[in-house]
């Protein structure tokens, strides 16, 4: 079923197990990503509110539990994440899973303002200064930061202060995290026994990073805007040139909202030989229904709790 919200919000899917009890949503998790282009939102049968703590790696290790309902909505004619406050009200109404109320609730931001700094370089009160040297702050923002505990590191990160503000509004119990914690945290914790470079490449609709691991360091990581395959490719091959990575011979793990058909793989395919879908974390338990989603498709979402 599709549904339409304002002409820019629409409903794509939604998987909600018959194990979904809205009683019990007070003892669930709810996760929910937020980017110019997409919400996405998943519960998990147990909630955070007893474990929760501001190290990710803390987060990352929980026992598995799984995961029941999914609703994915993409997003039109949102230029920035300032934008999107002003829908909220009606996504609420809209939503089947968001008006619960949950024992404790993610919210993932995705937009590329934000920064790693090695937690012994790290002032706390200097947070809005390091953000600043990589990235533009123009309008009123909130600056948070999330532990990177695997990397030794903080990421510094900003979100509209008015969206962070109607979403406490409209949840109870509700964390922020950038995305690219979860992934930069979740591949160094599956890939903490390689001692080979790794290269990863994160696609979304509109913007990918690239990532390059070495044993339990992070070598690159970068987010790139792109409009065509060939935009894509130009970029990826830009880092394997910098990184001293030949195409010929590393592997590309692939995550994300991409199809084996998309023309970025069958082009990527042609330079790069040795390339393949990644997977999410094994401990992103779900249910029959959502099983049906690509293991690839939506590794921060999920990897926001197990």
């Amino acid at each position: 079923m599709t549904t339409v919200i304002k002409n820019n919000i629409k409903q794509v899917n939604s998987f909600i197990d018959e194990a979904f009890d809205e009683k019990l949503t007070p003892t669930y998790h709810l996760a929910i990503s937020i980017g110019v282009d997409h919400i996405w939102l998943a519960v998990n049968e147990k909630s955070l509110i007893e474990s929760f703590s501001p190290s990710l790696t803390t987060t990352l290790e929980q026992p598995k539990a799984k995961y029941i309902a999914f609703e994915n909505f993409s997003l039109s004619n949102i230029l920035d994440l300032d934008q999107l406050a002003d829908s909220l009200d009606l996504f609420y109404k809209e939503s089947l899973l968001f008006p619960h109320r949950y024992g404790s609730v993610a919210c993932i931001i995705v937009n590329n303002s934000s920064t790693i700094v090695p937690s012994p370089l790290f002032d706390f009160s200097k947070k809005a200064l390091y953000l600043g040297f990589n990235i533009f702050l123009q309008g009123d923002k909130n600056i948070e930061v999330d532990e990177l505990n695997n990397l030794d590191a903080k990421n510094i990160f900003a979100l509209p202060s008015n969206l962070k503000n109607k979403l406490e509004e409209l949840q109870t119990n509700i964390r922020f995290h950038h995305f690219s914690s979860l992934l930069i945290e979740g591949l160094l914790i599956q890939n903490k026994n390689q001692l080979n470079k790794k290269l990863f490449v994160h696609v979304q609709p509109s913007h990918f990073e690239v990532l390059v691991f070495e044993g339990k360091g992070l070598l690159f990581y970068n987010t790139f805007n792109y409009f065509t395959a060939e935009d894509f490719l130009y970029y990826l091959l830009f880092v394997c040139e910098q990184m001293n990575l030949n195409p010929e011979n590393i592997e590309l793990i692939v995550l994300g909202e991409l199809e084996k058909n998309a023309d970025i793989f069958t082009l990527t395919q042609k330079y790069i030989r040795n390339i393949k879908f990644g997977e999410r974390a094994d401990d992103s338990d779900l249910s029959y229904q959502l099983q049906a989603l690509p293991k690839h498709f939506y590794y921060t979402l999920f990897n926001n709790y197990s």
